[in-house]
């Protein structure tokens, strides 16, 4: 149990908090890695992502010996093709945007890691579907990872933290505030 020492108290940010603060979901199919993904080499992610996107990083976009791509090269590729997407775009091309878009929000928002520009190609696995996205307990794999990254943050060594910060800051402020309305008023 992971649990946050306040001067007001202690908080603890739960599974109904994720599922409450930001609609993700809590149960549903577990979000997992299959051993072939996590065997792959970066040249066969490279081409997953051309398949599904249509954008294979190319240089400075792709992290030596790595299976991450630079954010900036997904936006620069999606800046590329949002004056071709109209109401008479193929169903092909939409998919291959919100692939390149999920991955953004997988990269800056729900997994970012301590580089801030870079996003893990492993996500393309859950991206070979997009109808079974909601499927998937998101709420759970983003509550793990942020204490992950919160126990890595602790470590004396450590200099920055990384995860789905805004659930942590929202927590700690609601706890904060209905732990204490009785001392705030009454002074």
């Amino acid at each position: 149990m992971h649990t946050f020492h306040l001067p007001t108290g202690e908080a603890t940010i739960t599974l109904e908090d994720v599922q409450v603060l930001y609609g993700l979901r809590v149960d549903g199919r577990v979000v997992a890695l299959p051993q072939y993904i996590r065997s792959m080499m970066r040249g066969q992610y490279l081409d997953m992502m051309g398949q599904f996107t249509s954008y294979r990083p190319q240089g400075e976009a792709v992290q030596r010996g790595d299976n991450r791509v630079a954010l900036s090269g997904i936006r620069d590729h999606m800046a590329f093709l949002h004056p071709d997407i109209t109401g008479e775009t193929k169903d092909l091309h939409i998919e291959r945007y919100m692939r390149l878009a999920l991955l953004l929000l997988y990269g800056c928002v729900l997994f970012p890691n301590t580089s801030g520009s870079l996003v893990s190609m492993r996500f393309l696995h859950h991206l070979q579907q997009l109808d079974d996205l909601p499927l998937y307990s998101w709420g759970v794999a983003v509550l793990a990872y942020l204490y992950r990254s919160m126990c890595r943050a602790s470590m004396l060594c450590a200099v920055d933290i990384c995860g789905f910060l805004p659930l942590l800051h929202e927590t700690t402020f609601l706890n904060t505030l209905f732990i204490t309305p009785n001392s705030i008023w009454s002074k």
